[in-house]
């Protein structure tokens, strides 16, 4: 029999039917898709060139060709080159975000809190150390630490506002001052860490805002809850000369 105007099949295409499940949902879904795999595979190549040729040197051209797309494609994720530093630091603070808010802080004293937390934050630095150092000099030249939401003062601020609550901390220390101030030392020991002119020799990131948290943070603690950031900073530090003697 022949069929309906409008729904004669063509070969290999299947009933109209089928033809018809995918539709402009699927198709936008799709091109989505396609657009962020694009976006992250320009800034996989962005990072990578900085590395190896320097954040000055690289080019446009450079990472559209690693990227295999076109420089205007380039130019539609990312206007201009500092937007790929902008974008690796919001990848990476998703990423943090997910590991702060997992069950791993649940029941948690707040030491072990901010122990777990610079140990969550120097990883994701170090496991990939020169690209690391190559995107916090970037950000830093580019006013990253001045223009950008002091979103991990905030972090650190409900950490100690917690540890108030239960009794650990003193209750006459203003949480969001203790936040900024655990903000400054993070970002002290970060810079020296990332900056060119630094002991490769040197302690470990970790290793560093470890001795930062003891100087800033034990005087919060009351008099009976004082052993306790003595003690999370022991294991850490116990745990971390353990994994460079197995690096």
């Amino acid at each position: 029999m022949t069929q309906p105007l409008g729904e004669q099949q063509s070969p290999g295409l299947g009933p109209p039917a089928a033809r018809r499940l995918g539709g402009p949902t699927d198709t936008a879904t799709s091109r989505q898709q396609r657009k962020a795999a694009t976006y992250e595979r320009l800034l996989d190549a962005a990072s990578q060139l900085f590395v190896t040729k320097g954040y000055d040197e690289t080019t446009f051209d450079d990472i559209a060709s690693l990227a295999q797309v076109a420089r205007q494609t380039a130019f539609n994720h990312f206007r201009r080159k500092e937007d790929f530093v902008t974008a690796w630091g919001a990848r990476r603070r998703g990423e943090i975000d997910r590991l702060l808010n997992s069950a791993t802080f649940d029941g948690k004293s707040t030491a072990a809190r901010l122990v777990l937390t610079f140990r969550v934050l120097a990883n994701s630095y170090e496991r990939d150390a020169a690209e690391g150092r190559v995107f916090t000099v970037a950000w830093v030249r580019l006013g990253g630490p001045i223009f950008e939401a002091p979103t991990l003062a905030v972090q650190f601020a409900e950490i100690i506002a917690a540890g108030q609550r239960s009794g650990e901390l003193r209750a006459d220390i203003d949480a969001a001052t203790a936040g900024r101030v655990l903000r400054a030392a993070y970002f002290d020991v970060l810079w020296e860490w990332a900056s060119p002119r630094g002991d490769d020799g040197a302690a470990t990131l970790f290793s560093g805002m470890l001795a930062r948290l003891d100087v800033v943070v034990g005087g919060l603690y009351v008099s009976t809850h004082a052993g306790q950031l003595r003690e999370a900073l022991r294991l850490a530090q116990a745990v971390e000369l353990l994994r460079e003697a197995q690096a």
